[in-house]
């Protein structure tokens, strides 16, 4: 009798949701119990929780940098928003020796305009101002409203969930995780919510008069605050066309 040979493990797969400008406490893993988010909340709780982790930088591009490579933005040049990540740095799937591997990246990159394609991942799905989700978008008969072709960001907020970037990317996603689950893969989903203008077809989740906003929220600008910060205070608002007496909750992360 011809014995069979050992059946290898299964490889496991890594599927990486990476949402901006999201705190902690929005899920019920991490002691938050006023955003309604089943999904995420349910995964959190079948996962492993690392209660001990920080980011490098509270700024967009060089936090990002140092999840792709595992190093410090002042090493890797990526010190401040909208900087290119040297391509000196490889970001972690282009590390790996196993090569069996099939990799994509969708969503957000903020790493330079080339994104993620030729860096250790197979495939990209971008959201990047002409990227796929923008050709989706126009495929579907909505019209850029910016006079270069392009969507602001309070246009795409304001488009019902059926054609909202969070659902363009988990249609992807599934679609990705479908063809692919015979095989090792790397998956990594970031989206640009819950980032301003803080506005979505999930305004109404939450009645507002549950809503406890920072007192922050809503004051005036102080004499003393760096011009730089009241520019950029003063160009959100007039770029989401904030009603401070409501100021809706982005609640994208949540959806089904």
């Amino acid at each position: 009798m011809v014995s069979q040979p050992a059946k290898l493990p299964r490889k496991p797969n890594l599927i990486v949701f990476l949402p901006d400008q999201q705190r902690a406490d929005t899920l019920a893993r991490y002691g938050g119990k006023k955003v309604h988010a089943p999904n995420l909340n349910k995964l959190a709780f079948e996962s492993v929780v690392f209660e001990r982790t920080y980011v490098t930088h509270p700024v967009c591009t060089p936090s990002r940098s140092s999840l792709m490579t595992g190093t410090w933005p002042h090493i890797n040049g990526c010190n401040r928003n909208n900087v290119p990540l040297d391509r000196r740095f490889r970001v972690f799937p282009d590390m790996m020796d196993d090569k069996d591997y099939h990799t994509a990246y969708m969503g957000k990159w903020h790493l330079g305009e080339e994104g993620p394609a030729g860096r250790g991942f197979h495939e990209w799905i971008s959201t990047e101002s002409r990227g796929d989700y923008a050709n989706f978008l126009i495929s579907t008969g909505v019209t850029p409203d910016k006079q270069d072709g392009r969507f602001s960001e309070l246009a795409v907020s304001n488009l019902p969930l059926e054609l909202s970037r969070p659902k363009f990317l988990e249609m992807h996603a599934c679609e990705f995780i479908e063809k692919h689950r015979g095989e090792p893969f790397i998956l990594i989903v970031a989206f640009v919510e819950p980032h301003s203008p803080y506005n979505g077809p999930l305004n109404d989740e939450h009645p507002l008069n549950e809503i406890d906003l920072d007192v922050t929220a809503t004051l005036p600008e102080a004499d003393n605050i760096p011009l730089r910060y009241r520019l950029m205070r003063e160009w959100q608002q007039a770029e989401a066309a904030l009603d401070r007496e409501r100021l809706p909750i982005q609640l994208f992360f949540g959806i089904n």
